[in-house]
């Protein structure tokens, strides 16, 4: 039997269902809407929503009809979806799990770990970034389809989690934990790197991503603590886990780097808004010579940054292609608190080029994946640190 739903609930889902329907088809970025058929979705939908929904399979259908545009990017989240959202913008979102951002690799078939949140369980049982995770519970990380099975990992604090894990080069073990309430504020790792005689400092800074509303005050005061003994020798900022995040990010730690215009952002009717950037130097940071490193898992605005900074002639790229992510996501809230993240423009540089669905090519190539290497052994940093002249 169908579900037992209110008319008011179904008039509700029907108002959302409308709008948002409205909103992709006169503001999606790609008008052919990456070959779905857009208009038909519309009578299909309208037709189960009419027929009865209680509001979990509606929140599911919205989440599948944005899936179904195909552009890796856009998405739709249930009210708590986006209360979880808004949580981890503020930088007070917690989760119940182990504490790893991961990525899959689906031709190996295991996901393997990005960062590490501090104060987890998984980081005080040995975890650590690069690891492959191959089991979990005895079940494989990675489906049948090649997409990641990490929701696994989470579940009720203080229930135990056994997962099979391999750091590269290594035999694969077996580490037991406890899942626990976990922040999920990712860790922005900062450095002095010096050569033995001193007279070569080079600042490290890690940012693993650029969507929390404290990643610019932390990023400052990272490059500060960098330059309080002076100015540096090179400098190399880490973005080869970084999936992207604000605009206010984005423009924020160009200005440390760069200034002026350093591309401009294209709807798809060709609408064109430039990006300008006011330079905020801290230290020699605008004159600095620039290293950033990338890899595949670099998306998004993440990419922006990377691609503008190479385009401005302030950095050298190493390592390897990026996602090619490149659109720009705005959100449109709804009347039940859900809301829709949707590309409506690309961004596109000075010079014309669009590296959407290709990504960017990195000036040193690298050909190791971020799960080949540990930080010990680690290539694209060695090869950065040599371009600055340390061993």
């Amino acid at each position: 039997m169908p579900p037992v739903v209110s008319a008011s609930a179904t008039a509700r889902q029907r108002r959302i269902f409308r709008s948002l329907w409205n909103i992709v088809n006169e503001r999606y970025v790609y008008p052919d809407f990456n070959g779905y058929n857009w208009r038909a979705a519309r009578a299909q939908i309208t037709q189960r929503i009419n027929a009865g929904m209680t509001d979990e399979q509606f929140y599911e259908v919205m989440r599948s009809l944005i899936v179904n545009l195909n552009d890796d990017h856009s998405q739709f989240l249930s009210p708590d979806e986006a209360k979880a959202e808004d949580a981890e913008y503020e930088g007070v979102g917690t989760y119940s799990g182990i504490g790893i951002v991961s990525a899959v690799n689906s031709e190996r078939r295991y996901i393997y770990v990005l960062t590490v949140l501090p104060d987890s369980p998984a980081e005080r049982s040995g975890i650590r970034p690069h690891d492959h995770v191959l089991e979990i519970d005895g079940q494989p990380t990675v489906d049948e389809n090649g997409q990641s099975r990490s929701w696994l990992l989470r579940g009720e604090a203080g229930t135990p989690v056994t997962v099979r894990v391999r750091t590269p080069g290594q035999e694969p073990r077996i580490v037991e934990l406890r899942r626990a309430e976990v922040t999920s504020v990712e860790r922005i790792e900062h450095r002095l790197i010096a050569n033995a005689g001193g007279d070569r400092r080079i600042g490290y800074l890690n940012i693993p991503s650029l969507f929390e509303a404290n990643v610019l005050p932390r990023a400052r005061a990272a490059i500060r603590e960098l330059m309080k003994d002076g100015p540096l020798d090179g400098f190399i900022l880490d973005l080869r886990t970084n999936g992207g995040g604000t605009y206010a990010n984005l423009r924020g730690l160009l200005a440390f780097f760069t200034g002026g215009r350093v591309g401009e952002f294209v709807s798809r009717n060709g609408t064109t808004t430039p990006i300008r950037i006011r330079a905020a130097g801290i230290g020699n940071s605008q004159q600095v010579p620039l290293t950033v490193l990338i890899s595949g898992a670099t998306e998004s605005f993440a990419e922006v940054l990377a691609g503008a900074l190479q385009a401005a002639g302030r950095a050298t790229l190493i390592g390897q292609s990026t996602a090619g992510n490149v659109e720009i996501l705005l959100a449109h809230e709804f009347e039940d608190g859900s809301r829709l993240w949707l590309a409506e423009e690309t961004f596109r540089l000075p010079d014309g080029l669009v590296w959407e669905g290709n990504g960017l090519t990195p000036d040193v190539l690298i050909p190791l994946g971020w799960d080949e290497y540990t930080e010990e052994n680690d290539p694209v940093l060695a090869a950065a640190l040599e371009r600055f002249g340390l061993p």
